[in-house]
């Protein structure tokens, strides 16, 4: 596989979304623990404000970085 793919901030981004949807349906699935609709809604939030900080400081997205398409390391 290639080594650049790895290092690929969308790709991390995408992971680790897909990692805390797996933990919250197997939570809900085992009744280990369910999330109320105003905790999916804050920690929604808080996702929202860092990925947008994220976003604008140029660090999911970097443009100025040569060949790299904006989303590489």
């Amino acid at each position: 596989m290639n080594k650049k793919r790895w290092r690929n901030y969308a790709l991390w981004v995408s992971i680790v979304s897909q990692v805390l949807l797996l933990v919250q349906l197997l939570g809900h699935l085992t009744g280990l623990f369910d999330l109320t609709d105003v905790l999916k809604q804050d920690i929604l939030a808080i996702t929202d404000v860092i990925l947008g900080l994220l976003a604008t400081l140029g660090i999911i997205s970097n443009p100025t970085k040569p060949n790299s398409g904006g989303y590489n390391l």
